[in-house]
C-alpha cells in the first residue's frame, strides 16, 4: 500500500506515512452542494427583511453591477423572486434619451416654463450621457449644487429631474425617483411691493410722452394680468366691445377660464397697443420685456429696488382695490384666484390705512 501524498510504501497497520507524515485512510472531504450556481443570484438578510440579488455585469471601473429587491419576510420568498430579477434584467437609459422622450409632453406647459426647463436641462450637461440607473442621490445633489446657486434655478433642475425619473419609472428603468431627495438652497426672496400712487402717475406720464410699450405695464396694473399673460395676448383675444380679454390666462384653470376685465381708463391704451398688429401685442421676446422694464423704471424715477418687479403690477391691482374698500370677493374675481387666501397675499395695506380703518370703526 502506498502513501497517497508521497508514494512511499506504508507498513501494514500504519496510521501515518513514515516518509511524509501524512495520515493514512483519511476520510475524503465532501464539498457542500451549492443551492445556486455562480452568477445565478443569492439572498441575504438585512434587519428583518430578506433581499434577492443578481449580478448583471460590470461597470467600466470593474465594480460589479447588481440588481436587487428587498422586503421579503422569508428566505424562500427571496429565493423564489430571483428568477423574476433574472427575467427583468437592468436596462440602460441615458438622461438625454429620457429627456428626448419627455420633451413632447413639455409642449403642454407655458412658454415660460418650457424655457426654464430647457435652461435646467442645459445645466445637467455633466450627466446628460449617464445612464439614469447609475446615478446616486449624491451625484444629483452635486450637479445641482455646482450649477445652481440660488433657489429657483435649483428648483427647476430638481423638477425637471423628477419628470425624467417619472418617465424612466414608467418604462421600468428605475424603481425610485431619486430627484425628490435633492436639497434646495434656502429661498432668500423679499416680498414683492406694489407701486405707489406717484409711481403710477409717473408711468402714465411716460406713456403719454410717447413710450407706447409702457402701456403694457399700465395694462397689467389696471387688470391684474401676470407678465406672461401680457406677453401672450393676441389681437384675437381682445374683445373691445365687451371690454375684456379672453384666452390669455396662464397656469391655473381659474385664470384660464375667467375673462380679464378692461376698465374704461385702459381701453384706449389697449387700442394703441393693438394698432397695426395681427398677432401678439408684445412682439419682442421675454428678454426684451424685462430689459424695457429696467429702462422704464430708470426713466420714470421709480424705486430702484428688487422688490419692485413686473409682478408688482398684479400686487398693485389687489392693493388699490382693497384701499378703495372693494369687497374681497370681487378682488378675488378680478385677480382670478381660486382661493381667497391667495388673494390676501397680494394685498399690502399700509399702516395709515389700517389706522384710518380702526379710527373709523371706534368713533363715538
Amino acid at each position: 500500500m502506498q502513501c497517497k501524498k508521497c508514494g512511499a510504501e506504508l507498513p501494514e497497520g500504519a496510521n501515518f506515512c513514515p516518509g511524509c507524515g501524512a495520515p493514512v485512510n483519511k476520510p475524503e472531504r465532501t464539498q457542500k452542494h451549492k443551492s445556486r450556481g455562480n452568477g445565478t443570484g443569492c439572498v441575504y438578510k438585512r434587519g428583518k427583511s430578506w433581499y434577492a440579488v443578481i449580478s448583471t455585469g460590470y461597470y467600466e471601473n470593474g465594480q460589479c453591477r447588481r440588481k436587487s429587491k428587498g422586503g421579503f419576510k422569508t428566505k424562500k420568498e427571496a429565493n423564489d423572486y430571483i428568477e423574476q430579477l433574472r427575467f427583468h434584467p437592468v436596462r440602460e437609459k441615458k438622461i438625454s434619451a429620457l429627456y428626448d422622450a419627455l420633451e413632447p409632453h413639455l409642449e403642454k406647459l407655458s412658454a415660460t416654463k418650457r424655457t426654464h426647463y430647457k435652461t435646467a436641462y442645459n445645466r445637467l450637461q455633466l450627466i446628460q450621457n449617464v445612464n439614469i440607473g447609475d446615478l446616486s442621490v449624491v451625484d444629483l445633489q452635486t450637479v445641482v449644487d455646482e450649477n445652481a446657486a440660488t433657489y429657483y434655478p435649483a428648483k427647476d433642475m430638481r423638477d425637471l429631474l423628477s419628470l425624467i425619473y417619472q418617465q424612466a419609472m414608467k418604462d421600468d428603468y428605475v424603481a425610485v425617483n431619486k430627484a425628490k431627495f435633492i436639497v434646495l438652497p434656502d429661498l432668500d426672496e423679499k416680498d414683492t411691493v406694489p407701486f405707489t400712487a406717484d409711481e403710477i402717475r409717473a408711468l402714465w406720464a411716460d406713456y403719454q410722452a410717447g413710450n407706447t410699450l409702457t402701456g403694457f405695464f399700465l395694462l397689467m396694473i389696471y387688470t391684474g394680468m401676470m407678465p406672461g399673460e401680457a406677453r401672450k395676448v393676441t389681437v384675437d383675444m381682445v374683445q373691445l366691445a365687451e371690454k375684456r380679454i379672453v384666452g390669455a390666462g396662464l397656469k391655473t384653470t381659474k385664470r384660464k377660464e375667467t375673462p380679464i376685465i378692461l376698465p374704461d381708463i385702459i381701453v384706449p391704451v389697449v387700442e394703441e397697443l393693438m394698432a397695426g398688429k395681427s398677432g401678439r401685442l408684445w412682439e419682442a421676446d421675454e428678454n426684451a420685456f424685462y430689459d424695457y422694464w429696467k429702462e422704464m423704471k430708470q426713466r420714470t424715477g421709480c424705486r430702484q429696488i428688487p422688490e419692485l418687479r413686473p409682478y408688482s403690477c398684479r400686487h398693485t391691482t389687489a392693493t388699490t382695490l382693497a384701499d378703495r374698500q372693494v369687497s374681497a370677493a370681487i378682488i378675488q374675481e378680478v385677480m382670478r384666484h381660486a382661493k381667497i387666501t391667495t388673494t390676501r397675499r397680494y394685498v399690502h395695506l399700509n399702516q395709515d390705512a389700517q389706522a384710518d380703518a380702526i379710527n373709523a370703526a371706534f368713533q363715538n
